[in-house]
């Protein structure tokens, strides 16, 4: 019915643009004669409408329903009937709702994440515990997900329901008759036998969270059922006796949800909607526990004082990061851009994250430690949301540092082969560190695995800083000596600039390890810890880190300084 498009409806509505085609109708914007304001409108023909959809009045049901004002549902604006080229039709315009369908977003951007979906399926179980519980109980009736609107004009994205035409009253005789317009897999099993209950409407709302979580309709990868013939669906729905695939990264809780949801018997269903909801909001608390995090807070200590040797690197840190970041404005009148971010790399061990702790202590900006564990997700797309959630509650803290630990785990290289998650999250990664300098946020990213990392994450604007963590030098070996044994049971003569000469080669976990041995050994023998002792336990001690990775690493470092080097930029690190 697009022909129908610029056509003026009994004087009030000329019709502007066409949006999409139902089983039941067409529907069109159109604005109101006379007037800015503009409606929705659903044209149907006459001819094509069943009796079951029409009252007692002879109106189209929806109508009805629409005049109770009901929350969620579309407000009235008019309706009637018109002439068209001999062809006779009949419109409901209701508000102008400014937004896509659940279905709409599911096909632009794919599944949607558990969070998202339990809200969407939390809101659709409010509407409808309020129309089962009206005087006159009503029901949904096989909402799909082209029905649920999200309504983008609202001051917060808020959920309307559109195309009402199934919706029915609960003491009302019907059935189906526009089959093609319901997806099989959505609707319970007993509404095919035309028994239409509270129930019905449970299972419907549950398989419609299965579908925003999935991308499909349940079952519907598992069957093959022809649309057109509603003996056969009913015959593959009566057959239908097994709980349908789910992802396997859904968790025990969620996984009961929707079994329970979609069972076939109703009696094994939730006892109501209430019911319904709570276990699901049990879902969405379990999300929020998960996402929340702590309150950032100032990291007070000694700052570098705490990091022994490694002079070389404090100073970098110092010139090239912490005096920029501490006068923006100086240096911004120089022309000078202010990094958003660095990464840390090097070998295992080397204490990457300590320097990051320590890095903020020196600026004394709030701290956000981040690892793998904390952005692993259940969830569909879960990852970039915590993401997002991350660099908010850093810029309500600012100024902060968020460190990600083992960056290489949370943002790994992009490939065609890549889970969509991983794609998304690195997405979500970039678009929130670009400019995040100027929303008083620092990025600091640690990683044992340089060469695993998305080669977007280190261009100009993002993790432009890239600074080479080494094993500690004899000298901070001789420190990080002095610091694990200070306060133990020791004799006074230990000489730890000659543990640091045996040492060389070793990362800074290997000092704490070889202390902690030496500890160990003399507390058995009730002795204090002596020279003798340690050389004791170096004698037996193996490297975490071979000479071999040490020097893999060199090279590693070598690369990305030759790298910089061809494009034409200054080093930052050494």
């Amino acid at each position: 019915m697009s022909e129908l498009k610029n056509i003026t409806i009994n004087d009030k509505y000329k019709v502007k643009h066409f949006i999409e085609s139902t089983s039941f109708c067409d529907v069109y914007t159109a604005q109101e004669n006379g007037s800015d304001k503009f409606v929705s409108i659903s044209i149907y023909k006459d001819k094509e409408i069943a009796k079951d959809d029409l009252d007692t009045n002879g109106d189209l049901r929806e109508i009805g329903f629409l005049k109770l004002g009901i929350d969620g549902f579309p407000m009235l604006m008019g309706f009637g009937d018109f002439s068209h080229k001999t062809q006779r039709y009949r419109y409901i315009a209701t508000e102008f709702i400014s937004g896509e369908s659940v279905m709409d977003r599911i096909k632009r951007q794919g599944p949607l994440s558990i969070s998202e979906s339990t809200t969407i399926t939390l809101r659709i179980a409010e509407i409808a515990r309020n129309l089962h519980n009206r005087e006159k109980p009503i029901l949904l009736n096989g909402l799909s997900l082209n029905n649920i609107l999200f309504d983008m004009s609202a001051e917060l994205e808020s959920i309307k329901l559109r195309n009402l035409i199934n919706v029915r009253f609960l003491e009302d005789d019907f059935k189906y008759e526009y089959i093609d317009d319901v997806v099989p897999n959505n609707v319970a099993s007993e509404c095919y036998n035309d028994v239409f209950t509270r129930e019905s409407d449970q299972f419907n709302i549950g398989s419609l969270f299965y579908q925003m979580v999935h991308g499909t309709a349940p079952w519907d990868e598992e069957t093959q059922v022809d649309l057109d013939n509603k003996e056969s669906i009913k015959e593959h729905l009566d057959n239908r006796n097994y709980q349908p695939k789910l992802l396997e990264s859904i968790d025990t809780h969620l996984k009961g949800f929707i079994s329970k949801s979609l069972e076939i018997d109703p009696d094994n269903r939730f006892r109501n909607m209430i019911d319904f909801s709570t276990y699901l909001k049990r879902e969405k608390l379990l999300s929020h526990q998960q996402t929340k995090r702590k309150k950032p807070k100032i990291k007070k200590g000694n700052g570098f004082k705490d990091i022994a040797g490694m002079d070389d690197l404090k100073n970098q840190l110092q010139t090239q990061v912490l005096d920029v970041l501490s006068r923006p404005e100086h240096f911004k009148k120089y022309g000078v851009t202010i990094p958003n971010g660095m990464l840390l790399y090097g070998p295992p061990g080397c204490g990457k994250t300590f320097i990051s702790e320590k890095f903020c202590e020196e600026a004394a900006f709030n701290f956000l430690l981040v690892k793998p564990s904390d952005l692993s997700s259940i969830y569909v797309s879960g990852g970039e949301e915590k993401i997002g959630q991350l660099f908010k509650e850093a810029e309500e803290n600012s100024p902060s540092v968020i460190c990600f630990d083992e960056v290489d785990a949370i943002m790994p290289k992009r490939s065609e082969d890549a889970h969509q998650s991983i794609s998304a999250r690195v997405n979500e990664f970039l678009s929130q560190i670009n400019k995040c300098s100027e929303r008083g946020i620092f990025i600091i990213a640690t990683t044992n695995k340089p060469d695993l990392i998305d080669s977007a994450m280190l261009r100009t604007g993002r993790l432009e800083i890239q600074m080479y963590v080494p094993p500690p030098d004899i000298i901070a070996r001789e420190k990080l000596f002095e610091l694990y044994l200070k306060n133990r049971y020791c004799e006074v003569d230990i000489n730890c600039k000659e543990l640091a000469k045996l040492t060389e080669g070793i990362v800074a976990s290997d000092v704490e390890f070889i202390v902690n041995q030496s500890s160990h050994k003399a507390a058995m023998l009730d002795v204090r810890i002596s020279m003798n002792t340690i050389t004791e336990v170096l004698s037996s001690f193996k490297p975490s880190v071979s000479k071999e990775i040490i020097d893999a690493y060199q090279k590693e470092h070598l690369s990305f300084q030759n790298t910089d080097e061809n494009s034409g930029r200054t080093r930052i690190g050494f």
